[in-house]
C-alpha cells in the first residue's frame, strides 16, 4: 500500500516537473520580445500602431516565436494595417485570423498564446513597476483615452507626459495645484500658483503655472492647450497616429525646453522610454480599434 502510494506521489511530481519545464520552454525571452515590440513599432510609424502581442500570437501559430525572422514580424504587423482613403486603419485580432482562413484550433491557439503575453506582460509590471506607479497609469487611463476621442492626442502620450512633468503625481504643481502637464498661465483666466521651475540643462526660474480642481480637468486642457496653440499642428502632432510621431511632434513644437549637457533636446526620447517602459503603446492600440 505504501509502495503504491509513493509510486503515485512521484508521478504527480514527474508530471509537475514536466508541466513546468514545458512552459518554461514557451516562456519567450525577454530579448525576443523587445524584438518584437521594436519591429512592429517601426512597422506602425507613420500608420497606426500594432499590439505586438497580436503579431507575437500569429508569429507564434506561423513560425514558431523563438525562430520567426525580422521580416516575417513586418509581414504579419503589416497584416493588421489597412489603408482606407488615404488614412490607416487598424485590423483586429479576429479579422486578421479570419483573413487567414485560420481553422477554430489555429485560432484558440491565438488567443492562448495571447494570455500568456498577457499574463507574463502583467507579472513582470507588478514586479518591475510600484504599486503607485500602476495605480498612477490607471488613475490617467480613462481621461487620457477621452482626450484622444476629443483631440487624437494619443493615450500613451498623455499619460507619459503626466509621468515626466509631475514625477507620477508627487510635484509639488500636481499634488497641490493638479497640473499635470507643467501648463504655465498665459492666456489663462483662472488661478494660477507661483513655482520654480527648471529651464534648458540647469537654469531654474519662477514662474505661474494653471491650477486645476482635480484631474480631469488638468488633462481636458491639457488637450484644449495643444488644439488651440497652432504649433503643435504645424508640427504634426493631431495627424499622427503613433507615439514615436506625436512625442517628436511636441518636441518640434517646443512643449519643453529639456536639454542634455550637451545643448540636445531630450523631451521626445524621455516620453518615448516612459512610453515603451510601461507598454503605453498597448493603451493606443485599443482606444484606435475602440473609437478609430
Amino acid at each position: 500500500m505504501k509502495k503504491g502510494k509513493a509510486a503515485f506521489i512521484v508521478t504527480i511530481l514527474l508530471v509537475a516537473v514536466i508541466y513546468y519545464v514545458s512552459v518554461k520552454e514557451n516562456t519567450i525571452p525577454i530579448d525576443k520580445t523587445k524584438e518584437i515590440q521594436a519591429i512592429v513599432d517601426d512597422t506602425s510609424h507613420g500608420k497606426v500602431q500594432v499590439d505586438w502581442r497580436n503579431v507575437a500570437a500569429v508569429a507564434q501559430i506561423e513560425y514558431g516565436i523563438q525562430s520567426v525572422s525580422k521580416q516575417e514580424i513586418e509581414s504579419i504587423a503589416a497584416l493588421f494595417i489597412e489603408e482606407r482613403d488615404n488614412d490607416y486603419i487598424l485590423k483586429d485580432i479576429d479579422q486578421v485570423t479570419k483573413d487567414k482562413n485560420y481553422n477554430q484550433e489555429q485560432k484558440q491557439r491565438v488567443e492562448a498564446f495571447f494570455k500568456q503575453l498577457d499574463d507574463e506582460m502583467n507579472t513582470a509590471a507588478i514586479n518591475n513597476q510600484k504599486t503607485m506607479q500602476r495605480d498612477f497609469i490607471k488613475e490617467m487611463e480613462e481621461a487620457a483615452i477621452s482626450n484622444y476621442k476629443t483631440h487624437n492626442i494619443l493615450p500613451s502620450i498623455t499619460i507619459a507626459q503626466a509621468i515626466l512633468e509631475s514625477d507620477w503625481g508627487r510635484s509639488t504643481l500636481s499634488s497641490q495645484y493638479n497640473n499635470y502637464f507643467g501648463i504655465k498661465s498665459h492666456n489663462w483666466h483662472g488661478d494660477s500658483a507661483n513655482l520654480t521651475t527648471k529651464e534648458f540643462h540647469n537654469q531654474t526660474i519662477k514662474d505661474d503655472f494653471r491650477v486645476y480642481n482635480n484631474l480631469n480637468e488638468s488633462v481636458a486642457d491639457h488637450g484644449e492647450f495643444l488644439s488651440t496653440h497652432s504649433r503643435y499642428e504645424k508640427n504634426g502632432l493631431f495627424s499622427a497616429n503613433t507615439y514615436m510621431e506625436q512625442s517628436m511632434a511636441l518636441q518640434a513644437a517646443g512643449y519643453s525646453t529639456i536639454e542634455n549637457e550637451h545643448g540636445e533636446k531630450i523631451y521626445s526620447k524621455q516620453l518615448v522610454e516612459i512610453i515603451q517602459q510601461h507598454q503605453l503603446q498597448l493603451i493606443d492600440s485599443q482606444a484606435q480599434l475602440k473609437h478609430g
